[in-house]
């Protein structure tokens, strides 16, 4: 079995595989040492765990995941199995890095995938599996925050479609602006993306990830696929390679 940690700014989620099958899954936030422990307790309980593979965007707590698992194995640019055509690999987050592995091995390439997490992150893979860079944008609950925290009257609201477009208060129109602003955002990024490649347009599949992915991409037909796991997929595979090896 292999114990895939996807260490996030947010929230740290976690997955139990057996072979290519996630048999349990969690999320705790990042940071709190009182929830790592309950982690190594768990850890503790299946022995069966031969593998533990870590992908991390926040090195300062990478000393806590190496204190509970002295074992476990850190993926890095130069680790995580695929070509990184960009000018500074060091620079590219391993989660990115991971969801490029994970999208071609799962669903081939040229590939675009996009990843609502706390950052909406664009990332393309080339036809030989190749990172080839990407965009960075805030992600949608940085946003909503962000309206909330520096503003003297826009409200903390849930983040929902509204049913119209033209909001007619002020939450209807933060929702509009949020979830069909970052459809329209995810559809126009989508076209540049494209249209800046030399693949042929239709050839280049569309992969969704992250917690509000089935939110944004309800009301989108740019994207191909939406799998949600798509990282700790990408952490399995890299565990399971590793252990060939």
């Amino acid at each position: 079995m292999i114990l895939t940690i996807d260490l996030g700014n947010t929230s740290t989620h976690f997955g139990i595989f057996k072979g290519k099958s996630l048999l349990k899954e969690w999320r705790v936030a990042t940071g709190k040492i009182s929830d790592y422990q309950s982690i190594r307790k768990r850890r503790s309980e299946n022995q069966k765990i031969r593998n533990i593979i870590v992908s991390s965007v926040v090195p300062h707590a990478n000393k806590h995941i190496k204190k509970l698992f002295p074992k476990a194995k850190l993926i890095n640019y130069k680790n995580v199995g695929i070509k990184i055509r960009v000018k500074k690999p060091s620079e590219v987050g391993t989660d990115r890095l991971v969801n490029a592995f994970a999208a071609y091995k799962l669903y081939g390439g040229p590939a675009i995938v996009i990843d609502f997490g706390t950052a909406t992150t664009f990332d393309v893979i080339s036809a030989r599996g190749e990172y080839l860079g990407g965009a960075i944008a805030p992600g949608i609950l940085l946003a909503r925050d962000s309206l909330y925290e520096r503003t003297a009257k826009l409200p903390r609201i849930e983040i929902k479609a509204p049913e119209e477009v033209i909001g007619k208060s002020t939450r209807e129109a933060m929702r509009s602006g949020l979830v069909y602003g970052y459809v329209a955002m995810v559809e126009g990024m989508t076209k540049r993306i494209k249209s800046s490649l030399t693949f042929r347009p239709s050839s280049i599949k569309v992969i969704a990830t992250g917690g509000l992915a089935k939110l944004i991409c309800k009301y989108t037909k740019i994207i191909d696929k939406i799998d949600e796991k798509l990282t700790l997929k990408g952490l399995q595979l890299i565990g399971e390679k590793w252990q060939k090896n």
